[in-house]
C-alpha cells in the first residue's frame, strides 16, 4: 500500500492562466429554459415543447425571479435571494423608500452566484399607487452586456 495519497506524476497547477478567466466569463452566461413572466408559464413552441433560452436571456430570467421574489419568506432560497420590500413602504418619504429599494436592489442583483452583474447603473421609480413602484432597471454585466429589468414592486411583495 502506497503512502502517498497522490500518484507520482501528480503536478500541483495552483496558477490561474488567462485563459482559464477568459473561458470562466463565458460560462456564466448559461443557456436555460424560456419562462414567460407574464403568463407565468414555461415558453413552448407549436408542438408543446419547451423553448430554450440563450446565457443572456437566461440571465435576464434570473434577474427578474430575484426581483419578483420577497427576501426572507422562501424556505427554498438562500437569505441572498430577493428583495426585502416591507421597510420602503413603512418609509415615512419617498426618498427614503426609494433609498431602501436601491439598496435592496443593488444587493439582489450584486449576490448572483455566477458573477454576472458587474454594477447596476440606472434605477428610475414612477409610483403609480401608494402601494405600488414601478422601477426600470439599467444592469451591466460582464463581456459589456447591458440589460433593462422592469420590476413591479408592492406592499406585501415584489413582482416582475
Amino acid at each position: 500500500m502506497a503512502n502517498n495519497l497522490f500518484p507520482e506524476d501528480f503536478e500541483n497547477d495552483s496558477e490561474i492562466v488567462e485563459e482559464d478567466l477568459a473561458e470562466e466569463s463565458e460560462d456564466r452566461y448559461r443557456n436555460g429554459i424560456a419562462f414567460d413572466y407574464q403568463t407565468g408559464d414555461f415558453k413552448r413552441d407549436g408542438k408543446n415543447k419547451i423553448l430554450d433560452s440563450d446565457g443572456i436571456e437566461s440571465w435576464k430570467s434570473w434577474c427578474y425571479n430575484c426581483l419578483s421574489t420577497e427576501r426572507y419568506k422562501h424556505l427554498a432560497y438562500s437569505t441572498d435571494f430577493g428583495i426585502e420590500t416591507e421597510p420602503a413602504f413603512r418609509a415615512s418619504t419617498r426618498e427614503e423608500a426609494e433609498s431602501h429599494l436601491t439598496r435592496e436592489i443593488t444587493e439582489a442583483i450584486m449576490a448572483d452566484p455566477y458573477q454576472r452583474a458587474r454594477y447596476v447603473s440606472e434605477i428610475e421609480f414612477t409610483w403609480e399607487a401608494p402601494d405600488s413602484i414601478r422601477a426600470d432597471i439599467t444592469i451591466q454585466g460582464i463581456d459589456d452586456v447591458s440589460i433593462d429589468v422592469i420590476a413591479y414592486i408592492t406592499k406585501g411583495g415584489a413582482e416582475s
